[in-house]
């Protein structure tokens, strides 16, 4: 584009100048961008007002001057295990979307599951003055890390992990009953013969789907048949205990249930190793979904979480206590229900 085309296009506004040029206030101007406007009461002329020339001029924020304003950076942390596992990162896509239609950034960064990097990473941004923090701690998280010096806690918002006591708001899928009613599904399929094969037993996600694999079993009279490993939520790990699983059967088990999609990738890898391939007889069970899933020849059966529902959620909590609303937010534990699918159909 030559200077003089470039000089012909829309420059966009800044929201002071759209209050200016619109004849309102700034406040009105920031409820209507920010999608305010019916919850405050701003009169459906004014809002057409403002969204004519917005859609005519774009606008831009000046984030320099209302961070040293508000004392406000505009940004929000979210800290994951891991920025490639698929659920996670459904988790962050959804969170961003959630970000942008309130004017702010996110930015967000990995632990690999270990403590001193998530440490780490809490004091990186915080120091660099994000206004709230969205966590999947792999430990039981410390209040006293997400506290600007001299200064009150930073809004703070837990997701997917509901460690005992936490003094922070918590959100998470119902691990637990969509566990339970997964292992029926497959009981029924497979005439009670199913395996749980998991990592890492002690976060409290995987916990409770654990305690909902048993309770399943318990109530059909059926002793709870468990392989595990305390660490390292991998498919190499899936991979060794599904060769310890066929060890000791002698052969494919008739289904089995793994508590994560890198639990199941590592599991079908032994199975393939064992037999050049997943026998189609056996049903596959597991959490969260990954669209490969559906090129599978076997029955499958899988539980996904509300992504959706998760983040809007913990996005909602998060906003309240940056709005200066903390008191209203409980520090309790708000549970999204998930849906269990067979193969691609919802049951």
């Amino acid at each position: 584009m030559d200077e003089e085309a470039a000089q012909d296009q829309p420059q966009p506004r800044t929201i002071e100048e759209i209050a200016a040029e619109t004849g309102v206030s700034v406040t009105t101007v920031r409820l209507v961008i920010n999608g305010q406007a019916e919850r405050y009461r701003i009169s459906a002329r004014t809002r057409q007002t403002i969204e004519a020339y917005v859609a005519k001029h774009g606008y831009v924020i000046d984030h320099a001057g209302r961070s040293l304003k508000l004392r406000r950076s505009d940004a929000v942390g979210c800290i994951v295990p891991d920025l490639a596992n698929a659920h996670f990162a459904r988790l962050i896509a959804e969170l961003e979307e959630q970000c942008r239609g309130r004017g702010l950034v996110l930015l967000a960064a990995s632990t690999h599951e270990k403590p001193e990097r998530e440490r780490q990473t809490v004091s990186g941004l915080i120091a660099r003055g994000v206004d709230g923090i969205i966590i999947a701690p792999c430990e039981q998280p410390d209040p006293s890390r997400f506290v600007r010096r001299g200064q009150r806690r930073v809004a703070t918002v837990v997701i997917d992990r509901a460690f005992p006591k936490t003094l922070f708001p918590t959100v998470v899928g119902d691990n637990e009953a969509s566990a339970r009613r997964l292992t029926e599904q497959i009981m029924a399929e497979s005439g009670g013969d199913v395996f749980f094969l998991c990592a890492r037993p002690k976060m409290p996600s995987i916990a409770a789907r654990i305690r909902g694999f048993a309770e399943a079993l318990g109530a059909a009279g059926v002793e709870a048949r468990l392989l595990c490993e305390p660490e390292e939520d991998t498919a190499a790990t899936g991979r060794r205990l599904m060769g310890d699983l066929l060890a000791t059967l002698g052969g494919p088990p008739r289904s089995f249930i793994s508590s994560s999609l890198l639990i199941l990738e590592g599991a079908i890898q032994a199975l393939s190793d064992r037999f050049g391939g997943v026998p189609r007889d056996i049903i596959l069970g597991t959490f969260d979904h990954h669209p490969l899933m559906e090129l599978a020849s076997n029955r499958v059966l899988s539980v996904r979480q509300d992504t959706s529902g998760l983040a809007d959620a913990a996005f909602t909590c998060l906003v309240e206590q940056m709005d200066g609303h903390s008191e209203e937010v409980a520090a309790g534990l708000r549970v999204i229900a998930g849906t269990l699918y067979a193969d691609r159909q919802p049951i």
